[in-house]
């Protein structure tokens, strides 16, 4: 399988104080303050509009933000010019060798077609030995997983296909019957975004790169509500990088929740760079 860089994302530049704002919600910040004390050296390995670098910098972190693109990386400076920003790919980080306390990935290495080994084993490269990683990706949970083994991914992923204008050819064959693939791939019409994986192929790809895992948990249960059970937005409004749940939805996110990595957008892992 030929490498293929990432997905470059692009970033409109209004959106970094609601994206802000939205780290109060997410638990990342209790998992930090675990495994990595406030003066702490850490860097945000895809960090977009610098959310986390300005979050964990105005908390008593020393952060540092990696972005691919120049022009996020500029948007970025022009909001918040005080944070240390550099412009460089996650998969060869412009870093010496152990550099940082902790690394936080968030929804990053999902992003790479050949699969995530080679950000990962960057994040390894750069952190100091005992330094931890907070990595989180999509996960293949149950109810994807059940979409995906009776077709309904497909069947329901159609409508937005044909709306986005995605030729025929490429509806003759679901992503998921293409061999260049490692593992599920959203969306299940047109070209590669991300990979969704089940919490064992994630825990393995972490494994392989060289890290022992600490923690390996479900994330941003409230998000995979939305994004699996919500038709029309009927349960789950998402407005300005906020959730807006109905009664139902919080029910359904309560109840859900108490099944691990059922329903959960993301998973996450804590591992600590053993070199």
């Amino acid at each position: 399988m030929t490498q293929a860089r990432s997905i470059i994302f692009s970033w409109d530049q209004d959106e970094a104080f609601d994206l802000l704002r939205s780290c109060d919600d997410d638990g990342i910040l209790n998992v930090l303050q675990k495994y990595a004390p406030q003066g702490s050296c850490v860097l945000e390995s895809g960090c977009g509009l610098a959310r986390y670098v300005r979050y964990l910098t105005d908390r008593g972190w020393r952060c540092t933000g990696l972005e691919y693109r120049k022009e996020t990386v500029n948007a970025v400076r022009r909001v918040w010019p005080d944070l240390e920003i550099v412009q460089g790919d996650v998969a060869a980080a412009p870093f010496p060798d152990n550099s940082f306390d902790a690394v936080i990935s968030l929804g990053v290495v999902e992003h790479f077609p050949e699969g995530p080994n080679r950000p990962l084993r960057e994040m390894l490269r750069v952190l100091k030995p005992g330094g931890v990683a907070i990595i989180t990706v999509p996960c293949l949970n149950a109810i994807r997983r059940f979409k995906r083994r009776t077709g309904l991914a497909e069947v329901l992923a159609l409508p937005r296909a044909l709306a986005a204008g995605i030729v025929k050819r490429q509806l003759r064959m679901p992503t998921r019957f293409r061999s260049a693939y490692k593992y599920a791939v959203y969306p299940a019409f047109g070209a590669f975004f991300e990979y969704r994986m089940t919490p064992a192929q994630f825990a393995s790809e972490v494994h392989a790169a060289g890290f022992e895992i600490l923690e390996h948990r479900p994330h941003a249960e409230l998000d995979g509500v939305y994004h699996e059970l919500n038709p029309f937005e009927l349960v789950i409004a998402f407005r300005r990088w906020k959730f807006y749940p109905t009664r139902l939805g919080l029910w359904l996110h309560e109840k859900l929740k108490r099944r691990e990595f059922f329903c959960c957008h993301m998973q996450m892992i804590v591992a600590i760079a053993r070199k």
